[in-house]
């Protein structure tokens, strides 16, 4: 199977588009010569890829490093145990552009562990509240 075909059949899934609709896509990109990947020409196998992954409802989003999902996880159990109010993006971001001098937490990424070390800590002086 050559590496287009495979990109191809990654793309699909990631589409989660069925082997039914396939079948019609590929013979709408072949003008109805064929119906399989295999028997679609090189220039036809580019076009229909660029279909599938303009079809990936998850395309174009990017995944939020893992300092970063850190961070939110971090805001979350501040809130469950109490010592936030708000539990959303904004209020973390609002928090952190305090301790960053007015910098966005997106702008300091050499600060992230910083961030992380601070609401740890708070984390953990919460619990031995909440234990006390």
């Amino acid at each position: 199977m050559s590496n287009l075909i495979q990109q191809i059949k990654i793309a699909q899934k990631a589409a989660g588009i069925d082997q039914d609709t396939h079948q019609l896509n590929v013979s709408y990109i072949a003008d109805g010569r064929t119906n399989t990947c295999t028997g679609l020409s090189k220039l036809e196998q580019q076009q229909l890829l660029a279909r599938y992954r303009a079809m990936n409802p998850n395309a174009g989003k990017k995944q939020l490093p893992a300092q970063l999902k850190m961070i939110y996880s971090l805001w979350g159990q501040l809130h469950r145990a109490g010592a936030v109010n708000v539990d959303s993006k904004q209020a973390c971001d609002a928090f952190c552009e305090k301790h960053l001098q007015g910098k966005t937490l997106y702008k300091s990424a050499q600060q992230w562990p910083h961030i992380i070390e601070v609401l740890k800590q708070w984390l953990a002086r919460q619990k031995a509240k909440q234990g006390a």
